[in-house]
């Protein structure tokens, strides 16, 4: 008879913990919302963990932690963070957040490239979303801006390496009219007849610095297009009051 009865005890024993961490893990998310509000980040971040280590495969901790991180303006951990939950989700939406955060981090790190494809796959999670297709048009945008800097710095590179070797090839000139070509070549190389070629080769470099302002000039008021239909200047976190 009494053997009969332990099955029923260890259940209500289970199910009573089982409650208890239920109860206990939502009272330290609530006290780390709280914190959070009052943007005392560093205690908010504490209530977290302390929730994480009494459920860690819960998306809500994990998700409110990476915002908390993100204020501190510790990215990688908050993106460790937003990696956990977006493993935790329960619905599309709750996906599309954590990895619309996941962009915002990669934003700040001026990855513009990794976070135009973060945002991307949070859109496909929540179509209708404009903070997020907003922040993946800045992305696209600071991404241009990025390849065509690298590009006109690669350019510009170049160019001192033509004139390494202009400067060689006039050496060259130089060297083999020394060694005895005529008076009159001696002549050309020190004097007149060289500076119409030095001012051909700066007329170009000036129309092509003017080409890049007007490219540069056409961007920035591309910019101030998207953003005029009050996309954010910088991605901010989408954070959610659980």
């Amino acid at each position: 008879m009494n053997f009969k009865s332990i099955p029923v005890l260890f259940f209500l024993f289970f199910a009573s913990n089982f409650l208890q961490a239920q109860k206990s893990y939502n009272a330290l998310v609530y006290e780390g919302n709280k914190k959070f509000d009052s943007k005392d980040y560093a205690a908010s971040s504490g209530k977290y963990l302390e929730a994480i280590a009494e459920k860690s495969s819960n998306y809500t901790a994990h998700y409110n932690l990476g915002n908390s991180l993100y204020k501190e303006k510790k990215y990688e951990e908050a993106k460790a963070e937003y990696q956990k939950a977006e493993k935790f989700t329960k619905s599309k939406y709750e996906k599309a957040a954590a990895l619309y955060n996941q962009g915002n981090v990669e934003i700040q790190g001026n990855k513009p490239d990794k976070a135009a494809k973060l945002y991307k796959q949070a859109l496909k999670q929540d179509p209708y979303n404009e903070a997020i297709r907003k922040n993946y048009e800045i992305a696209m945008l600071k991404d241009k801006e990025k390849k065509d800097q690298q590009k006109n710095g690669k350019g510009k590179g170049g160019g001192k390496d033509q004139k390494g070797k202009d400067d060689s090839d006039k050496g060259d000139q130089k060297k083999n009219q020394k060694n005895g070509k005529g008076d009159n070549q001696k002549g050309n190389d020190q004097g007149k007849p060289n500076q119409p070629q030095k001012q051909e080769n700066k007329i170009p470099q000036e129309a092509e610095n003017q080409i890049l302002k007007d490219i540069e000039n056409r961007e920035k008021e591309t910019a101030r297009r998207i953003l005029n239909k009050k996309s954010s200047t910088m991605p901010q976190s989408n954070e959610k009051d659980w």
